[in-house]
C-alpha cells in the first residue's frame, strides 16, 4: 500500500517497490510537510545491496532534514545536496562502502513556488492541464549524447551504457546540482520518480493514468504497470497534488520565476531548454462560423464566375 498523506492545499502519495529482478530495495523516498509547503525527495543508491541502500537512504534524509528547518532558497537546496554529497563520500571511503553513490531528484514547495534540485537519473516531472512534462535533466552516459546530437532518443532507449551515471552523490568530493524553479498553480501535479518506473512506464501512460484516476488509485497503478512489464529494476513514486495555492508569496528569489514555465537557475549542462508543451488549439464558434462564412463566398465567386 502507499503512504498517503494530506496537508494544507496538498495531497501526496508515495509507493516504492524493490521490483521483480531485484533481491533489495535500493531505492529511497523522504518527505516532510512544513509550513512553507513541504519536502519531498526521491533516490536511487548504487554500489552494491547494502552500499546503494546506505546511500539512497543517507541522501533522502539528509536532503529532507536540511530544507524542512531552513528559509526555502536555490542556494539552500544547493547547500542540502552538498551536505549529503560530502557525508555520503566520506563513507564511501571506509571498507565496506567503496564505490556507494546515489541519485537524488528533491522538490521544495515554498507555496506559491517549487523548486527542484537534481542530480543523476531519477526525475521530476509536472503534469499540468493533462500535459506531462520532464522538469530535469539525466545526468546519464546516454541523455548527454543525445542532448549533444551524437544519439537518437530510441537508440538511448536500449542502449547498453544506459545506465551510465555521470553525475551522482558520493562519488565525487563535489557535486553539480541542477536547479530550476517555477510559480505553481491550483491542480498542479509533481511526480518524482526513479529509473524503474520512468525507463519502463512511457510518459504518455504516466500522464494519462494520473489525470484520469485519483492519485490514491494511480501511483499503485503505476508501480503495478512497471512491474507488469517485468519490473527490472527498484521502483519508487511520489506525487505531489496542488489543490489550494495562496495567491501572493514576497520570496527573495522570485523575481527570476515571473512566468508560469519552469526556469533553469542553474543546469550542468549549461544551456538547459524545456520543451513545454502547448495544448491542442480549440476552435472557438465564432472561429469556425466565420471559416463557414469565407467558404461560402470562395464558393460563390467561383461559381459566378464560370
Amino acid at each position: 500500500m502507499p503512504d498517503v498523506i494530506s496537508g494544507e492545499g496538498l495531497r501526496v502519495v508515495a509507493a516504492t517497490d524493490p521490483g521483480r529482478r531485484r533481491e533489495k530495495n535500493e531505492d529511497a523516498l523522504a518527505y516532510r510537510l512544513t509550513p512553507f509547503g513541504g519536502v519531498f525527495v526521491v533516490a536511487d543508491g548504487m554500489g552494491g545491496h547494502a552500499r546503494g541502500e546506505v546511500a539512497s537512504r543517507m541522501a533522502a534524509e539528509i536532503i529532507v532534514e536540511y530544507l524542512a528547518e531552513g528559509e526555502p532558497s536555490p542556494a539552500r537546496i544547493s547547500e542540502a545536496f552538498e551536505t549529503a554529497n560530502r557525508r555520503i563520500y566520506e563513507m564511501a571511503q571506509g571498507a565496506g562502502y567503496e564505490g556507494m553513490g546515489t541519485t537524488a531528484t528533491a522538490l521544495v514547495l515554498d507555496l506559491p513556488y517549487a523548486l527542484i534540485g537534481h542530480v543523476g537519473d531519477s526525475r521530476g516531472y509536472l503534469l499540468r492541464s493533462g500535459l506531462l512534462v520532464q522538469l530535469t535533466q539525466d545526468h546519464s552516459w546516454v541523455e548527454e549524447r543525445v542532448r549533444q546530437g551524437l544519439l537518437r532518443p530510441e537508440e538511448a532507449k536500449n542502449h547498453r551504457w544506459k545506465s551510465v551515471i555521470t553525475n551522482a552523490l558520493g562519488t565525487f568530493p563535489e557535486v553539480e546540482v541542477d536547479l530550476l524553479g517555477l510559480r505553481v498553480r491550483p491542480g498542479d501535479i509533481f511526480v518524482l520518480s526513479t529509473d524503474g518506473l520512468h525507463g519502463v512506464v512511457g510518459e504518455e501512460a504516466m500522464a494519462r493514468i494520473l489525470s484520469e484516476r485519483p492519485l490514491e488509485e494511480a501511483v499503485p497503478r503505476l508501480v503495478e504497470l512497471a512491474n507488469a512489464w517485468g519490473g527490472p529494476d527498484n521502483i519508487t513514486l511520489m506525487a505531489v497534488q496542488l489543490d489550494r495555492v495562496p495567491a501572493d508569496g514576497n520570496k527573495p528569489y522570485a523575481e527570476l520565476l515571473t512566468g508560469d514555465q519552469p526556469v533553469y537557475i542553474r543546469s550542468r549542462s549549461g544551456d538547459a531548454e524545456l520543451a513545454w508543451p502547448t495544448p491542442p488549439r480549440r476552435w472557438r464558434w465564432t472561429e469556425v462560423g466565420l471559416l463557414v462564412i469565407w467558404v461560402l463566398l470562395l464558393l460563390y465567386v467561383l461559381l459566378s464566375h464560370r
